[in-house]
């Protein structure tokens, strides 16, 4: 053990173990035998390569390399559970490139520079314990999957998840839309007389964001409010399929927590600004329409390839969209039903912003012209996600 600022670790470690207990006391979503299920790792196991990303707490790095030792499943699992971790564990360290060439592992663990900030050091810890939590019972072909974990105690800064490897971020897939869309105007049309190529974008932007949205309902279906959505919280597998990640602010919706007409009490000023809901930063209660105003807002980001609230510093997004009702300038070429769904999504008052499921048949209606009736069915499966038909 160290010292981290001017406390102990231990001391830090047990305070942290602390605060989860506290938040996850009484859960009615969250399940012990499913983490005690999940395949574990030791860190001289995996090779670990070059880093994919950071985030506020997190490093994510490839796996390069996964080489078995004895061992790997939990000593509470049942002896029906333990075949099958040891069976997962056997078909990663045999299958741990795609193709032979293409990672298919990232492991995610706490940054080194949290070692001198006790502060962001729990924080950190907390973030990671509560997203294995939800990653254990989480299953959407939308939402990322979580492999594998450390044998380490999740209070313990060795401690890490593995997950699918993803390729891109949306922040990234989103300027290489714009990057597209200028070969579609101006002398780019040229090359696209018939308006082809353009559609096919719009048509792809939509069924990813198809896609997002029914990440959301799966989460909201099980009471779980999602909080940070964002452009880099939001990836692509090797497929190219769109996938949630970054479950660290996600919360439980539990009635404990209800203080009146459907809102909870639930901290505020969670997220990122530029996509978080007034109430939230105004840390008045909420509820799940939270996520329908970020959502929202992401969708015109994806719809128009322009940054929401571009020039605005702080002080300004505070006076005029957590205090006032200034909101992106929707595309009068939209289809009414889109400008419709966009205005009542980001809408101050939220009894007025639709569920998911409304949003999912909105989007779904925009690009279902586009799409065989097989094709239809296939998204009719729980399993299949709208870019997985499209790329068939």
């Amino acid at each position: 053990m160290v010292n981290i600022g001017k406390y102990d670790e231990g001391f830090l470690l047990q305070r942290a173990e602390e605060i989860v207990v506290a938040k996850t006391q009484g859960s009615r979503v969250f399940d012990a035998d499913a983490e005690s299920a999940i395949p574990r790792f030791q860190p001289q196991e995996l090779d670990i390569g070059s880093i994919l990303g950071k985030g506020g707490f997190c490093t994510v790095n490839e796996v390069s390399k996964i080489s078995l030792l004895d061992g790997g499943a939990n000593d509470n699992a049942m002896e029906t559970e333990a075949a099958h971790i040891l069976q997962d564990r056997n078909y990663m360290a045999q299958n741990y490139l795609r193709k032979g060439k293409d990672s298919r592992y990232a492991v995610k663990s706490l940054s080194p520079s949290l070692m001198k900030d006790p502060e962001r050091f729990v924080a950190g810890i907390i973030d990671l314990v509560i997203e294995t939590k939800f990653l254990s019972i989480i299953r959407h072909p939308n939402i990322i999957k979580m492999r594998a974990i450390s044998t380490e105690s999740p209070f313990s800064r060795g401690y890490y998840l593995v997950l699918d490897r993803l390729y891109d971020t949306m922040s990234v897939r989103i300027n290489a839309w714009k990057a597209q869309k200028s070969f579609t105007t101006g002398i780019g049309k040229v090359r696209d007389l018939r308006g082809a190529k353009k559609k096919e974008l719009w048509i792809d932007r939509l069924m990813v964001s198809y896609d997002i949205c029914m990440a959301l309902k799966y989460l909201h279906d099980n009471n779980i409010v999602y909080r940070d959505l964002k452009p880099d919280n939001i990836g692509f597998d090797v497929r190219g399929d769109v996938k949630l990640f970054d479950f660290g602010l996600a919360k439980e919706m539990r009635p404990e927590d209800l203080v009146s007409d459907d809102l909870y009490d639930m901290s505020g000023n969670t997220g990122s600004l530029r996509y978080m809901a007034p109430e939230v930063a105004r840390r008045m209660p909420y509820n799940h329409t939270v996520d329908v105003y970020s959502f929202s807002i992401l969708l015109w980001q994806i719809m128009s390839l322009e940054t929401p609230f571009a020039t605005y510093d702080v002080s300004k997004h505070s006076e005029l969209v957590v205090h006032g009702t200034d909101r992106p300038a929707i595309n009068k070429n939209w289809s009414p039903n889109l400008c419709s769904l966009l205005s009542l999504g980001w809408s101050g008052n939220i009894s007025e912003r639709p569920d998911f499921e409304y949003i999912s048949g909105v989007l779904r209606q925009e690009f279902s012209p586009f799409i065989s009736d097989a094709e239809a069915c296939a998204l009719d499966e729980s399993s299949k996600t709208a870019k997985s038909i499209q790329n068939r």
